[in-house]
This record gives C-alpha cells, sequence and structure tokens, in this order.
C-alpha cells in the first residue's frame, strides 16, 4: 500500500505485505513435494492414482498406461497451487526428456557413450532451468527410461508424454474437487511458538544475570546468546508457514476468507520479527557488558533485572502468554504499563547522563533498545495508517 509523503512522492507503507508469496508462474515452477499430513490426503491419492490407473491402460498402447498413475502419485500435494506447479514441471521435463532421448536414440542407438552424453546434456539442460531440484531430476530420469526401453519410436514418445499430460491432468482435478480447505493453525501456532521464544529470552536474560556471581571469562558467552541465536530459526518457520498458507489459497474457492486475512497475518509476523530483532540485539549488549571483570556499566544490574522484569510482563500484556493467540488482551492494560515503563525507562536515561556521555553510551543505548521494545509491544495491533499518522509532524 502507498501513500503521499511530505515530498509529494509516493511512499511504500510497511505493512508486511512484502513477505507474502506473489505467487507467479516463475514460483509455480520452484513448487516440493509436501508430505502426506492426512488420512483424508492419502484417500484421495489412492482414489486418483486408482483411476488414473484404469484411464491410462485404457487410451494408450502396451504398457505406456503406467505413466499415467506413477505421474499422479507424484503430483498430488497438498494445495492446488503446488499440485499445479508439480504437474507443470513433471511434463515439461519428461517432454523434453523423452523428446530429446528419442531423437538422440533413433539418430546413435543405445551405447554407452551415448548414454554419457546424453546423461551430461540433459542434467546441464536441467541445471539451467527455473525448476525446483525434483522437477530438475525429471529430465535426466526421463532420458534414462528412453534408454532402458532400447530403440523406442517416435509414437511411442509421444504416448509417453500423452500418459504423464493424463496423470497430471487427473492428480489436479482430484485435488481440486474438492480442495483441501486452508488452515491458518499452523501459521498461528509457529508465530505463537515465536512469540513465547521471545518474552522467554528476555526472562532468561534477567535470570542468568541474577544467578551469575563469577565473572565471565573473555571468550565465555552467556547461556541466553545460544538461545538468541535460535530465535532466528522460529522467525524464518514462521515466514514459511505463512508461505504455505498463502499458497493453500490460490485458485482455491474455499481460500477465500483466509485469503482477506493474509495481510493481517503478514503484518503480524513482520512487527513480532521486528520485536525479535531488537531482543536479540538486547541480549548480544547485555553479553558484551555484564559479568566481564574489566567493564563497569552504568546501569547497575539490578536496574536492568528490573526492567527486563517489567518488559517481560508487558509483553505478555501485549503480545499474549503461553497458549494464547498474538496479540494484545486487554489494550486499556497494555497502554497503561507501557506508559509507566516508558517514563521509568526515560528517567533512568535522564540519570544516566548526568555523567559524561562518553562513560555511558553503552548503557544509554541499551535503554534506548528497550524503550523501542516498548513503543513495538504497545503499537503491536495498531493499524499502520495510525500508527503513520502519529509520527507526523503537526
Amino acid at each position: 500500500m502507498e501513500r503521499t509523503g511530505k515530498d509529494g512522492l509516493e511512499e511504500e507503507r510497511d505493512d508486511g505485505r512484502d513477505i507474502l508469496p506473489e505467487l507467479r508462474f516463475a514460483d509455480v515452477l520452484q513448487q516440493r513435494p509436501a508430505a502426506f499430513d492426512s488420512p483424508l490426503q492419502i484417500l484421495r491419492i489412492t482414489v486418483a492414482v486408482t483411476i488414473s490407473w484404469a484411464i491410462g491402460f485404457w487410451v494408450s498402447p502396451a504398457s505406456f498406461g503406467i505413466f499415467a498413475p506413477l505421474t499422479t502419485l507424484l503430483v498430488i500435494s497438498t494445495s492446488v497451487w503446488s499440485t499445479f506447479g508439480l504437474t507443470v514441471q513433471r511434463v515439461v521435463g519428461t517432454a523434453a526428456g523423452v523428446l530429446l532421448a528419442t531423437l538422440w536414440v533413433s539418430w546413435v542407438g543405445v551405447t554407452w557413450w551415448s548414454v554419457l552424453v546424453a546423461m551430461l546434456v540433459s542434467l546441464l539442460i536441467a541445471s539451467r532451468l527455473p525448476l525446483s531440484l525434483g522437477g530438475q531430476f525429471v529430465i535426466p530420469t526421463s532420458v534414462l527410461f528412453v534408454f532402458a526401453l532400447g530403440q523406442v519410436t517416435w509414437e511411442q514418445a509421444a504416448w509417453r508424454v500423452v500418459d504423464v499430460a493424463l496423470g497430471g491432468a487427473i492428480g489436479f482435478v482430484a485435488l481440486y474437487l474438492p480442495p483441501p480447505k486452508p488452515r491458518s493453525r499452523p501459521f498461528e501456532e509457529s508465530l505463537e511458538s515465536y512469540r513465547d521464544g521471545i518474552l522467554s529470552l528476555l526472562g532468561h536474560i534477567a535470570d542468568q544475570l541474577e544467578a551469575t556471581r563469577d565473572p565471565l571469562g573473555p571468550d565465555v558467552m552467556h547461556d541466553f546468546v545460544v538461545e538468541s541465536r535460535t530465535l532466528r530459526q522460529g522467525a524464518e518457520k514462521s515466514r514459511q508457514a505463512l508461505v504455505a498458507l498463502a499458497e493453500t489459497t490460490a485458485f482455491n474457492p474455499r481460500g477465500r476468507g483466509v485469503r482477506h486475512e493474509l495481510a493481517g497475518d503478514a503484518l503480524k509476523l513482520r512487527r513480532l520479527a521486528s520485536i525479535g530483532i531488537h531482543v536479540r540485539s538486547i541480549a548480544g549488549v547485555v553479553n558484551k557488558q555484564y559479568d566481564r571483570e574489566w567493564i563497569s556499566p552504568a546501569l547497575s544490574e539490578e536496574t536492568l533485572v528490573s526492567l527486563l522484569r517489567e518488559l517481560v510482563e508487558l509483553g505478555r500484556f501485549g503480545l499474549g502468554g503461553p497458549g494464547q493467540p498474538v496479540g494484545p488482551g486487554d489494550e486499556g492494560e497494555v497502554e497503561r504499563r507501557a506508559v509507566a515503563l516508558d517514563a521509568r525507562l526515560r528517567r533512568v536515561a535522564d540519570d544516566l547522563v548526568q555523567a559524561r556521555p562518553s562513560e555511558v553510551l553503552e548503557s544509554v543505548s541499551l535503554v534506548g533498545r528497550l524503550q523501542y521494545v516498548t513503543d513495538q509491544i504497545r503499537d503491536f495491533d495498531r493499524p499502520p495508517g495510525e500508527l503513520d499518522e502519529r509520527d507526523e509532524e503537526p
């Protein structure tokens, strides 16, 4: 979404939409098979493969009908979008591999060196195509099948391509009648887990500062540093879950309701990821400045622990507690706690700057990070427009 800035130019509003997939044709070619995740999907695949077997051997000569059910088995995925992508990759890859290999075999025959040349060329071609790894391997696999069958005719090659296209079409139709209903719960669970990891990290920083009695060695890190590094995995897992959710709504008439909520989901992830980044930076600063024999931070350890615990409490009200949806509960309570913590942080900063700036620079910077996270939690559920208007000059 765009708006006009003060200079008259169009500005891009940071509403999280940029992390949603665009669902372009190029993205279709990157789809990969998904695990069987439900009994209904297994039943759907079983019925589709059986139908594909019957139709394939009914319309095809000899044993070429086997390629229809084999294709159906390999292309049915968890969504209409991914099934379409796998079908396109398999049909294109099979057609390219079979037709080129048939031309090569009809020209030079089947010898060890013709296999060598065919595999080399097919792998080079596959590596240059914008397909997933599975889609790329379809081409050399199709070439090997041609050599395994020996001298094949152009009619046989054409039937094989037809059977693959038939199997892909049956797989696509089987998933579309009816299409699976998009499930937003996996994304919500990943977002809740990421939220819990962020608040847990803040709490563990406070706990370890209290528990550490002896200074740490120069090469020794606090335990919470490892937890901070793994927090990135939570953000990536949530992003992948959001992309998967968006893909399940493509070409899916049952996904209209979820499709309308995707922008809000993306905004939640964007804001939570921003909080996660700043919390990780807080962990890095604390690890560097505290429990070191040669450093005496201007911000006392006791004060920092108290501020961290207060920030965790604000996070539980503003982002939700364990087992709760991500978002604020009592907005009035969130506002009250955020205002109180902000005021306290500003008093702490005022006290710090009474000394020489160079002596308190790191501590003031740390207080600023805590204050920024406080603001992010306070504004977590506000629409982007309200945030923009609040930041504009009167």
